[in-house]
């Protein structure tokens, strides 16, 4: 994982999470939107499926840091049975580095 850092800029992994394959994670993630992204990662355990989570640093390190943490609390609380994050998990402690 990326960590946050005044360079950079464009679209970045933030976090990556676990899902176990039988979820319907489909009815539990969150709406893509312009800010961030979900990508399936390319490799993951037997059983389970990766999803990276991307957010676009072209707003702003702070800008990004914020909706990285929101997105993951979110997916947090959404209510997957089997779900973990695998990194990025220092975003849902992150204070707000700049006035919302």
């Amino acid at each position: 994982m990326n960590s946050p850092s005044p360079h950079l800029s464009g679209w970045t992994v933030v976090a990556t999470v676990e899902v176990a394959d039988t979820e319907a994670i489909t009815q539990f993630l969150p709406r893509e939107a312009a800010e961030y992204r979900f990508v399936r990662a390319a490799a993951s355990p037997q059983g389970y499926i990766w999803i990276d989570i991307q957010v676009d640093f072209g707003a702003g390190v702070e800008h990004a840091s914020r909706i990285a943490r929101t997105v993951l609390g979110e997916l947090e609380g959404c209510g997957l049975t089997d779900f973990r994050i695998i990194a990025g998990r220092a975003y849902l402690a992150l204070t707000s580095l700049a006035p919302a």
